[in-house]
């Protein structure tokens, strides 16, 4: 068995390990070649800065990173590590990651960041025993669009919404709780501009809101409201305009801070239920 970088390796083959391996994965991850390339240009795969093991020219199993800065610093993400169903119980993830931190801290990569199902007790020991650290718990939520239930009187007349070409990052972050994980940063959705739709809230002129949804998937990386105009229905008309936006039956809201209460209270109220969750953990490296 040979451990390399997956700069050479074509994503069909990649496609081919990543559906086995996620065959009987916790929660549904069924990609087609085109969807996970998709998803994981969005998160900033380097294929340069990915790693696989290979048996006889088979891949089978890979660690994929994105490569990115996170709170200041050069970061490696894991976008999906997986083995194979014919080839665990091995040691394969842990072999593979073993041998890609050399490689990594050579290209002066700071620290390592993944995300891990809480339901995934082997895993969660795996990083653990590795060295990583909880930053925080996430929650996710996924649900039909004839489910969610959203009620609201309109927007009173001061109010408007309207698409943000050129969203003003430093003021749509004055309106977070929280930040974003990595796969609903800024730095993510300006890599798939294209697919997005940011739309904003006006009060009189000024932007005192935004949501921002991927229109053929469902998903809602971010939605904030200024804390001065919050409590009056403006989150229920904004998330109602999103979702109509979306092509997809379902909507998605991923990797949410379970601290920021005011976001998770309000999907709960549109009857959306979160679901196992994940950490978020980081590695210095």
């Amino acid at each position: 068995m040979k451990i390399k970088q997956l700069k050479d390796v074509q994503i069909h083959t990649i496609h081919k390990a990543f559906k086995n391996a996620f065959a009987d994965y916790t929660v549904p991850f069924d990609l087609t070649e085109n969807q996970l390339a998709y998803m994981i240009e969005r998160r900033g795969f380097n294929a340069a800065l990915s790693f696989g093991a290979f048996e006889k020219n088979e891949l089978i199993g890979f660690t994929l990173n994105g490569i990115g800065e996170w709170k200041g610093a050069l970061t490696a993400y894991d976008t999906g590590t997986g083995v194979v169903q014919a080839f665990r119980k091995k040691g394969i993830a842990t072999l593979i990651f073993d041998r890609s931190l050399p490689v990594l801290r050579a290209h002066s990569i700071k620290q390592y960041l993944l995300e891990v199902i809480k339901t995934n007790t082997h895993a969660f020991r795996l990083y653990k025993n590795a060295g990583f650290d909880v930053v925080r718990e996430l929650d996710f939520y996924v649900e039909s669009k004839d489910k969610i239930k959203i009620h609201h009187e309109g927007l009173s007349k001061e109010y408007s919404i309207d698409v943000l070409f050129e969203p003003d990052w430093a003021l749509l972050k004055t309106f977070w709780d929280t930040e974003p994980s990595w796969q609903n940063s800024i730095d993510s959705m300006n890599r798939k501009r294209d697919h997005f739709k940011i739309l904003g809230i006006y009060y009189h002129n000024d932007v005192i809101g935004y949501g921002i949804v991927e229109t053929t998937t469902g998903d809602i990386p971010q939605i904030a409201i200024s804390r001065e105009h919050r409590r009056k229905k403006l989150c229920s008309v904004l998330m109602e305009r999103l979702i109509n936006e979306s092509e997809s039956e379902k909507i998605r809201i991923i990797n949410i801070d379970v601290q920021n209460k005011a976001l998770t209270q309000f999907i709960s109220s549109i009857n959306m239920h979160p679901g196992d969750g994940q950490f978020e953990m980081i590695l210095k490296v």
